[in-house]
């Protein structure tokens, strides 16, 4: 009885403030193992694993004490469809689902856990390949679309919502807007990509709750090499900086906001009949959190990708 009086008032604390965790569970951005569009009648499918594990506490850059809270992961599955409907324009979009999203606690010296599965987001964007040359291979793409909350948000435990963190869906409906580079000349082993990423996100309103994410930026460059004629290996530097959350009556969650550079390193395996190999890994190596938050340690992927044509069909 005593065990589950502090499960439900630890509950109802971490309701208050885990929802602003940088990288802790959340919800992935998402991806489909390239940002590239898709030529007219093709269809690009691409469908990955992914694991995340977050244990430590952070104040501002430093590790900071946190009892009762262990670790958090999750393990997420995801499939997205890119299809070239014009020479220039595909259309793009994304679902996943988490296989479980766990947190691990320990009161009284006793292991508890909090556990939530189901769908995520579902995304739709809209790809114009503003730029493509052949010398120097080179791509410009802009993207701009949507993320829709149509995943389980009402998860609990003990008659308690669970902390939005752990919630399979975000919740909120999200727009974003991105731009992608890529540029390689022929016979050359070294190419560059560049990327940039937005979202913000619409006031949650269900029921009490009135919750808005703060804005959310990705930048990175990358440099791609040849390791073989079907290999490539990519070192990819990523800064992510997430603005602070705002509750009902505007006001702003402390506990909230980060600014995390991330490396991410890919190895893209090319396969016969157009089939692709995607794994790549997320490691923190600057963290800087506003408040007190449960920091993510790594993250890894492994996809599968496949381009199909239905260009000679169509004439």
């Amino acid at each position: 009885m005593m065990k589950d009086f502090f499960i439900i008032v630890l509950l109802l604390l971490l309701t208050k403030l885990a929802s602003g965790q940088c990288c802790s569970a959340g919800n992935p951005v998402g991806g489909d193992g390239s940002n590239e569009g898709a030529a007219k009648n093709d269809l690009l499918i691409f469908t990955s694993y992914k694991h995340s594990l977050s244990e430590d506490y952070f104040h501002y850059d430093r590790k900071a004490e946190v009892p009762y809270v262990q670790k958090s992961y999750y393990d997420y599955t995801n499939v997205s469809l890119t299809y070239g409907i014009f020479p220039k324009f595909s259309l793009h979009t994304d679902l996943g689902y988490f296989i479980d999203k766990t947190q691990e606690l320990k009161i009284d010296n006793e292991n508890e856990v909090i556990r939530s599965q189901g769908l995520g987001d579902l995304s739709f964007n809209i790809r114009l390949t503003a730029v493509k040359t052949v010398k120097p291979i080179s791509q410009v793409v802009f993207s701009a679309g949507v993320r829709l909350p149509v995943g389980v948000f009402d998860e609990e435990k003990n008659g308690i919502t669970i902390p939005m963190s752990l919630q399979p869906s975000s919740g909120a409906l999200k727009y974003n807007a991105s731009l992608f580079y890529f540029r390689k000349h022929p016979g050359h082993l070294l190419g560059f990509t560049g990327f940039a990423f937005f979202e913000m996100s619409q006031t949650i309103r269900k029921g009490y709750l009135i919750y808005r994410y703060g804005n959310y930026f990705q930048f990175s460059v990358a440099g791609t090499y040849a390791l073989a004629k079907n290999v490539s290996f990519i070192a990819n530097a990523k800064l992510e900086l997430r603005g602070k959350d705002r509750r009902e009556s505007e006001i702003v969650v402390e506990s909230s906001g980060s600014r995390v550079v991330i490396f991410n390193p890919q190895l893209i395996i090319d396969l016969k009949r157009m089939w692709g190999l995607v794994l790549m890994g997320d490691i923190p190596v600057y963290k800087y959190v506003n408040g007190y938050q449960l920091t993510n340690k790594f993250s890894f992927q492994v996809g599968i990708r496949k381009n199909i044509s239905f260009s000679n069909s169509m004439n």
